[in-house]
């Protein structure tokens, strides 16, 4: 089964369903305390005594008011009457796809699964709980309506049509936006009254399979499970109304745009344009200037960051130059001659030559810190005069 029809399918009978048309998809109305009344009365049926007791004359006229098969048509048709136990649905059915009602059990069972399997669609139309609608279903003799046929046209992948006993008239399809291999539909005369009868040509009923009973309703099953383990399933009432309202709002905001274009003379439409430039040319300085706010506010603090570093720098080496000359005049932070003759160490360590020692202020800086000098000129030699690369150097490195 093509899995596009089904979908274009449901959402045909969804839309009209939504849109509050006469001609909705399934009676959204709870199946509880028997058949629900029909607008039209049930007529006599005429019978033609050549025909069997089962077998009433339908002919092919009567049915051209409802639009199948042509008017020119003098083929005959016959009513193929099923019990009226409950299981008259599912009988016609067998009757159409087997060509007798014996396996309207076996229909009924397989019709139950698959509206099981498709739930997320089948459920908007069922009033009472899903599980309980279920359960009802499974029983025999419980009569069946349009979520029922719905769900067969689906499994058996065929169009059904719906021909009223009163008037003659078709008056319901099913699945037919699909692209079936049968050669005619499924064709069913309701009576009133939640009863169904089989249709077929006078000529004698061509049952539409020849597969083993079960065969191709199991296969329809397997196909709408796997689908749904795919994560393929069909979208439900909600879905569907939500994309209905997006393509509506959609539609009616191009609508608007196309009259309101329409609409407007050459002059208009300039000024249009040059109002919608000058818009554009005022968003644009607006940015333009925020960005260079942005600028100057982070330059500015870049600069105080520096000031701050450099301020922190020198308070250091003001530190060590008074509490450690010695230390200060070794490594060329001060002239050696301020601090000679201290010690007989420091008299040996003055006659070095100091130029071999300069280093910038960011290495003292971090060594005032209380890292070791030798980590901070190694650092030093490694990531240049810079004393956050100094210290982060420091850091990594501490207690190796």
């Amino acid at each position: 089964m093509d899995v596009l029809s089904i979908l274009c399918d449901r959402t045909s009978n969804l839309c009209t369903f939504l849109n509050g048309g006469a001609a909705a998809p399934f009676k959204s109305a709870a199946k509880t305390t028997g058949p629900p009344q029909t607008p039209m009365a049930p007529a006599p049926v005429q019978r033609d005594e050549s025909l069997s007791d089962e077998e009433t004359e339908y002919t092919g006229r009567q049915l051209a008011r409802g639009g199948y098969p042509s008017a020119s048509s003098s083929s005959t048709f016959v009513v193929r009457e099923q019990a009226r136990d409950g299981n008259c649905l599912f009988r016609s059915f067998s009757d159409q796809v087997y060509g007798c009602p014996d396996y309207h059990a076996l229909v009924r069972d397989r019709c139950t699964k698959y509206i099981a399997s498709e739930r997320n669609y089948f459920e908007q139309f069922v009033a009472e709980p899903f599980e309980q609608f279920l359960a009802r279903i499974q029983r025999e003799g419980e009569w069946g309506d349009d979520v029922e046929i719905e769900a067969l046209s689906e499994i058996y992948d065929c169009r059904v049509e719906i021909y009223a006993a009163y008037g003659h008239s078709l008056m319901r399809t099913f699945h037919e936006a699909c692209d079936s291999k049968w050669p005619q539909p499924i064709r069913l005369l309701y009576e009133g009254q939640a009863h169904y009868n089989s249709l077929a040509p006078r000529s004698g009923l061509r049952p539409i399979l020849q597969l083993r009973p079960g065969e191709m309703e199991d296969a329809a099953i397997s196909r709408s499970r796997r689908r749904n383990e795919a994560g393929l399933r069909r979208p439900g009432a909600k879905e569907q109304d939500a994309q209905l309202t997006e393509q509506e709002v959609f539609e009616e905001s191009v609508r608007l745009s196309r009259l309101e274009f329409e609409h407007k003379s050459e002059a208009q439409m300039d000024m249009a344009l040059q109002d919608s430039r000058t818009e554009w040319e005022k968003s644009e300085r607006k940015r333009m200037e925020e960005d260079v706010v942005d600028a100057i506010l982070q330059q500015s603090v870049l600069e105080e960051e520096q000031k701050q570093m450099t301020l922190a720098m020198k308070e250091s080496k003001e530190e060590v130059i008074q509490t450690q000359p010695d230390f200060a005049a070794l490594y060329g932070m001060v002239n050696s001659d301020v601090v000679q003759g201290a010690s007989s160490s420091s008299a040996h360590d003055d006659k070095r030559d100091s130029r071999d020692f300069q280093y910038p202020e960011s290495v003292y800086a971090v060594m005032s810190m209380g890292f070791p000098l030798e980590k901070c000129i190694q650092a030093y030699h490694l990531v240049g005069d810079n004393p956050e690369g100094i210290l982060q150097f420091c850091c990594q490195t501490l207690g190796r």
